[in-house]
């Protein structure tokens, strides 16, 4: 029979194991999960990375803070996912992620004070798939600095103050699907800024001030479907740019001052072969057409000007006839899908041509991007075009992919969203821990009658 004295003494034994893994294993005022080990710190006021995070963390959430620097040795190289965003990130050490190649998710969005970044700081993020990067007062990007990121799939640099993109800077992201890059300041596209993405689905542009876009600018971008260009100072834009789009399906044009004289006369013929979906083009110029739709004027608004300069010569070996020998598509025409436009596959290698590192044969993309908005997903109308804007990094009122995917998008842990809003309220793997806790006292209690 045990003696008193000596129930006591293991009852405060057991007590005190119990209380070692809650303080011990999570840092201060976060919640910690295993399987994956995931630690959710956010909206805590943390000036900087709390400390005590676990070395063999993967998912690690710190949104919503006041953090202002990223150094080095903040977090193991064992991270799948960082969120950092909402922050107040000034500085991130170029070194800062050196080693995480197994980091497939890294968000630094919202983060209006970080204005700068080095060429270096994502540099060996081999797994890296989705970058955010919106709204960090970003006005200009470093050359290389997505060198070697060939699982890119979602990059997102929106609301930023880029007034321009250096040639061949995403000319490694071969297998980059969206590219966002709306409200920005971005004035020109020359013909090698989206050199190599093959594999983009959708790039929006729209909200900068483009005043010019190379006729060879959308070149490789022979598998992209949709094309946001309204809200720009677009006056003109040669037919033979959108010629290479051969899988395009979605096209927004409007709420830039076209000049509909002889110069839009390429682009007048592209848009009546177009078999998409495209948004009015209301000109400006001349002041007989202002307020009419390009693609409304007829053959008798381009008499007199000289043969189209754009679509009747060869690009890429693909002749265009005039557009005389084609029937001009209907008020509604049906989508059609990749293959039925254009001869050959959208990204297809061609005799000669070389493969790139990290390229792999496309395929339906599976990887969703997270959605932060509570509106639901639904297709665009001509009326959104001047007041649309894309307010999250998600895909918002974009047009669903077609297809299905059966893999799930990266959410949260259960009850992480709980301990934001509640202070401190704790998730469900800290409410088992304490229900364990007080099972085991319970039966310590009960030993402890029992002996007596």
């Amino acid at each position: 029979m045990l003696r008193k004295g000596s129930c006591l003494e293991l009852s405060l034994l057991l007590l005190l194991a119990l209380e070692l893994p809650s303080s011990g294993g999570c840092p201060t005022d976060c919640v910690c999960y295993p399987s994956p080990m995931t630690v959710s710190c956010q909206s805590h006021n943390f000036l900087a990375i709390p400390e005590g995070i676990p070395e063999d963390s993967e998912r690690v959430f710190l949104q919503n803070n006041q953090i202002s620097l990223l150094l080095r040795g903040h977090f193991s190289p064992s991270l799948v996912t960082l969120w950092l965003y909402s922050n107040n990130v000034t500085f991130v050490d170029p070194n800062a992620f050196r080693g995480f190649s197994h980091l497939e998710e890294l968000d630094l969005g919202d983060n209006p004070s970080l204005q700068e970044l080095s060429a270096k700081t994502f540099q060996g993020l081999s797994r890296l798939h989705a970058l955010h990067l919106y709204k960090c007062g970003l006005s200009s990007l470093p050359s290389g600095i997505f060198s070697g990121l060939h699982n890119l799939q979602y990059l997102y640099l929106q609301d930023n103050r880029l007034g321009y993109l250096h040639d061949d800077l995403f000319v490694d992201l071969v297998n980059l699907s969206h590219l966002f890059l709306h409200g920005n300041q971005l004035w020109s596209l020359h013909q090698n800024t989206f050199r190599g993405l093959v594999n983009l689905d959708r790039l929006l542009l729209h909200q900068n001030q483009l005043q010019s876009i190379h006729r060879g600018a959308f070149h490789d971008l022979r598998r992209l479907t949709l094309l946001f260009l309204f809200n720009n100072s677009l006056s003109e834009l040669p037919g033979e740019a959108l010629a290479h789009l051969e899988a395009l399906e979605y096209l927004r044009l409007n709420s830039n001052p076209w000049h509909c004289g002889c110069r839009a006369q390429s682009l007048w013929e592209w848009l009546r072969r177009f078999r998409g979906s495209s948004s009015s083009a209301v000109c400006e110029f001349p002041e007989k057409l202002r307020g009419l739709d390009l693609k409304e004027l007829t053959a008798d608004s381009f008499r007199g000007c000289a043969a189209s300069e754009s679509l009747h010569h060869q690009v890429n070996g693909v002749r265009f006839p005039p557009s005389a020998d084609r029937a001009p598509p209907g008020d509604h025409p049906p989508l059609h899908s990749s293959t039925e436009k254009g001869k050959g596959r959208p990204g297809e290698q061609r005799p000669g041509q070389q493969q790139r590192p990290g390229y792999r044969k496309p395929g339906k993309n599976c990887t969703k991007s997270r959605n932060r908005t509570t509106k639901p997903a639904g297709p665009w109308k001509e009326s959104e075009g001047a007041d649309y804007e894309h307010k999250s990094p998600g895909l918002g009122l974009l047009p669903k992919p077609k297809g299905k995917c059966h893999r799930t998008s990266l959410q949260p842990p259960s009850g992480v969203q709980q301990a934001a809003a509640g202070g401190g309220v704790r998730g469900v793997g800290a409410r088992a821990a304490g229900a364990l806790q007080a099972a085991l006292l319970a039966g310590v209690l009960a030993l402890a009658v029992i002996v007596r």
